[in-house]
């Protein structure tokens, strides 16, 4: 679907308009065959390029082909569940009168969030990539909020951690490795971008880019440092969970020695022979004392040598 959107300093809002007009933002997502040659054809682009936006596996990047620069970066995906987030790619193309926004998935939410900024033009394109580009960052930084609450709250919890929560590690640390596969490129691209020899930037957009990369390294080490606690969370539950069989195996083994020797003793008494004091009423009463006796002081010695 292709929708063009235009502010111009007269204007108050974004609007939609019903054709492109010079000075444009072209959103397009989940374009068909048909539109990527229309676009292609139209604002003479390059139609290889655009469909290795569609790749989902196409990593950030940035290429320039007849004055026209065509960036490429990965946008999270997001449902509403943490275990379902991932990233998708999506290019922003820079012409000569206009800004395009290419994707196979959706990205309304930029244009929702661009609707908010009360005084960015689609006239400027420069500028106006940046403030995408912030968008973009911006979730990044959301989702990144919500992971780091989760490992917070493992590691407030991590004796109770159960069998879920080993899953939802592993999941956490595949999208962080997706992030990072992610970010790590735009820092090369950023760095280009900040040369000044691909677009032409003023001033102030030279501060937005260093912001721009600021919040990229923030994002990258986050990313790192969330990694690195998954991680040592894990090796922590794999030291509770060792102590914990440890102690099950510790109480086992005691208990097989506790009963094997008063067994045994018993076992004497068990055979068809005569044995010392058979005969007697009160020899029952006697070994049971015996056993008693013997159990409390094995377990004496065993506390002792504080092996219980």
């Amino acid at each position: 679907m292709i929708t063009y959107y235009q502010r111009t300093v007269k204007d108050q809002k974004l609007k939609r308009l019903e054709s492109f007009k010079i000075g444009s933002l072209i959103h397009v997502e989940k374009p068909s065959a048909e539109e990527i040659e229309f676009l292609a054809k139209k604002f003479n682009l390059d139609i290889n390029i655009m469909r290795d936006a569609l790749d989902p596996y196409e990593a950030p990047r940035m290429e320039i082909k007849k004055k026209t620069t065509y960036i490429f970066t990965r946008v999270p995906r997001y449902d509403g569940a943490l275990k379902n987030i991932s990233t998708f790619p999506t290019m922003f193309v820079l012409g000569k009168d206009f800004l395009l926004l290419f994707s196979l998935e959706e990205t309304s939410f930029l244009i929702t969030a661009l609707r908010r900024h009360k005084k960015h033009y689609t006239t400027q394109r420069t500028k106006l990539f940046i403030t995408l580009f912030f968008e973009v960052e911006n979730r990044y930084n959301e989702l990144l909020n919500k992971i780091d609450n989760r490992i917070n709250y493992f590691g407030l919890n991590v004796g109770k951690v159960q069998d879920q929560d080993l899953v939802s590690f592993v999941r956490y640390e595949v999208i962080l490795n997706e992030f990072i596969r992610a970010l790590l490129p735009l820092r090369h691209v950023l760095t280009t971008i900040m040369a000044g020899k691909i677009l032409e930037i003023y001033q102030y957009d030279k501060e937005l880019i260093e912001d721009l990369q600021l919040n990229n390294e923030q994002l990258i080490e986050r990313t790192k440092s969330n990694l690195t606690n998954i991680a040592n969370l894990r090796q922590a539950q794999e030291v509770i969970s060792t102590n914990r069989l440890n102690r099950v195996i510790k109480v086992l083994t005691v208990s097989t020695v506790v009963l094997a020797l008063p067994t045994m003793i018993t076992s004497f008494y068990g055979m068809n022979v005569h044995l010392p004091w058979a005969d007697r009423s009160l020899t029952f009463f006697g070994i049971v004392l015996f056993i008693v006796l013997f159990i409390l002081v094995f377990l004496w010695f065993l506390r002792k040598k504080k092996i219980i």
